[in-house]
């Protein structure tokens, strides 16, 4: 089955909520306090959507991933906001193993496309599980920082090559 990633459609809205509920469904079982059920409404997504901040992996049976890619995030990096990609949102089908890696990899390039030299993300310092999954993607640790009214979030930052 090919998969295309490129950028989110309104119409895409449905299918990426359905695959963010399972994930907060999923981290809720596990024990594991990183999204809040609801917390991303359908309101939200389409405003974002329509910024072009959302990206979608697309297979044969329609979106099958999803993440945000922003420029800046003053709210969690603080004075360390460097001009970066930064990836927020990442949520993949289950069924669909590997491919976070990819899309991790897919917002490397456009990072580097538009001229930025790190890619960067965050999670709540508790989910050791994904910390870990960051470190095997090539991200380093740059350290934790309160946000987002009191999580405590651990932030990654990947160095990227450069397009010739």
């Amino acid at each position: 089955m090919e998969i295309v990633i490129g950028r989110a459609l309104p119409g895409d809205v449905p299918a990426i909520l359905r695959i963010r509920r399972a994930a907060e469904d999923w981290l809720a079982a596990a024990g594991i306090r990183q999204w809040q059920p609801g917390w991303l409404t359908a309101e939200r997504l389409d405003a974002e959507i329509g910024r072009g901040e959302w990206q979608v992996a697309r297979g044969d049976a329609g979106v099958c991933g999803a993440l945000r890619l922003l420029w800046s995030d003053e709210a969690v990096w603080q004075a360390d906001n460097a001009f970066a990609g930064y990836v927020h949102g990442l949520v993949i089908d289950r069924r669909h193993t590997g491919l976070g890696s990819r899309m991790l990899d897919w917002a490397g390039e456009r990072a580097v496309e538009a001229g930025a030299s790190l890619l960067r993300l965050d999670c709540v310092s508790h989910n050791t599980r994904l910390r870990q999954y960051y470190l095997d993607q090539g991200f380093r640790e740059f350290g934790e920082r309160a946000a987002y009214g009191g999580w405590t979030m651990a932030l990654f930052e990947k160095r990227l090559g450069t397009v010739c």
